[in-house]
């Protein structure tokens, strides 16, 4: 059992050094400078983030319970639930949570068919899932590609990065309509902050040549309407109309009596 374990740990370690250099830092604040506008939008009461990296020192919305599921990597942070798990088997029941987050997980898995079935299980009806992955066009694809040729064993990411056509099949096959998405990230690794212009260039002239997209589909069940983004919208409405309602029908039984 000890080999095993100390297998796993080699590419861990390799990803946990990759995400704290500066092309990692660079991606996860521009990922993090995005997120905080859709979970505003979706306003989730239960989330769960299935692997690492984390996006922030602590989770944007206080009032959603975030549950982190450690895959055996070390995280010290305290502000998320963690749980032990697998992301190809998760330790929850069925329609549990109604947002989950997978931060660069699909393309470093074997089977991300087997993920997403797994993540469509634990939502709940009309619930979320937002995908984050690397961009097989960007510099990164090609930097990856670069290393592998070379055979870099200190290169964290093996796997062929998964495209968005593949990502968009896998996502209908398990019944996961998509609702928004995007690229991100334009900055050629190793040129730091000084091409912060390539930001706003590549968005508007190259949004394929992006370093990462995110994705976020939703939960589709025939029995149910698909609502989508604007039922937080519509339930506050029909909070409002009844809290309008509720004054007159008091003066009606204040009159009666």
């Amino acid at each position: 059992m000890p080999r095993p374990r100390g297998r796993r740990s080699i590419p861990l370690r390799r990803t946990t050094l990759w995400w704290s250099g500066r092309t990692g830092r660079l991606l996860l604040e521009r990922a993090a400078s995005f997120v905080p506008a859709w979970l505003e939008k979706l306003r989730p009461e239960t989330v769960l983030q299935v692997g690492q990296p984390l996006l922030w020192s602590k989770p944007p919305e206080s009032k959603a319970i975030w549950v982190l599921l450690n895959e055996g990597s070390v995280c010290v942070n305290t502000a998320y639930l963690q749980t032990l798990g697998n992301c190809e088997n998760l330790p929850f029941a069925a329609m549990r949570f109604d947002l989950v987050i997978l931060p660069f997980c699909l393309s470093r898995v074997s089977d991300p068919a087997a993920v997403l079935a797994e993540c469509r299980r634990v939502l709940r009806p009309e619930g979320h899932v937002l995908v984050l992955d690397f961009n097989p066009s960007g510099s990164l694809g090609m930097l990856r590609r670069w290393h592998v040729w070379r055979r870099d064993r200190s290169w964290p990411w093996r796997r062929p990065f998964l495209s968005l056509g593949q990502l968009r099949r896998l996502l209908d096959q398990e019944d996961l309509m998509i609702r928004e998405g995007r690229y991100f990230q334009y900055t050629l690794p190793g040129l730091g902050r000084n091409a912060q212009w390539l930001e706003l260039v590549g968005d508007r002239w190259w949004p394929a040549g992006a370093n990462a997209y995110m994705l976020l589909a939703q939960r589709r069940d025939a029995e149910q309407p698909l609502v989508g983004l604007v039922e937080p919208a519509f339930r506050q409405r029909r909070r409002r109309k009844l809290r309008a309602q509720a004054p007159a029908a008091q003066r009606l039984r204040d009159d009666d009596a």
